[in-house]
């Protein structure tokens, strides 16, 4: 099955060669993304959630993060709280889920990849949060405390360097 989905793949590229197509420069087009990415609450756009969902986290240096797995809404405004990333694992076996504050994201245009300022230590020292759920018997707001303090302590250290 892998023998023949290469071979299919490499009469793709045959053709596209053929046709003149131009091979793309994705280290450079990732990294204008990341440069233009703007934070999610300064302009005036709305986000659909399958416009976020499975999006990719990078760095600003362009290290991948994970994916966003789950959205966090908050439940006395209704407004979006925390994006949960997916953080390693293989195929959903042993990921790990990091709840992250919505504010600190940029998006780049047409959201195709989301911006965290942060590093790979600081997601997995991160406070994680179970596959299914936020929090466990609606303790949302003690939840939810742990995380904004975390990420407040890291945006402090952040700005202090």
């Amino acid at each position: 099955m892998l023998a023949t989905t290469r071979n299919i793949y490499n009469l793709y590229v045959a053709d596209l060669h053929s046709e003149g197509a131009r091979r793309v420069d994705m280290p450079g087009w990732r990294q204008q993304q990341i440069a233009t990415a703007q934070p999610v609450t300064s302009n005036n756009t709305s986000f659909r959630s399958d416009q976020l969902l499975g999006t990719d986290v990078r760095t600003p240096h362009n290290e991948a993060l994970g994916s966003i797995d789950d959205i966090v809404i908050r439940p006395q405004t209704g407004k979006i709280a925390y994006l949960v990333i997916a953080r390693g694992g293989i195929f959903g076996i042993g990921e790990k889920y990091v709840p992250v504050p919505w504010e600190d994201f940029k998006a780049s245009p047409n959201a195709n990849l989301l911006v965290l300022d942060t590093t790979k230590d600081t997601m997995n020292a991160a406070p994680q949060v179970s596959h299914d759920q936020f929090t466990t018997n609606g303790h949302f707001e003690q939840e939810s405390q742990k995380v904004d303090a975390y990420w407040k302590a890291h945006l402090s250290d952040k700005s202090n360097e």
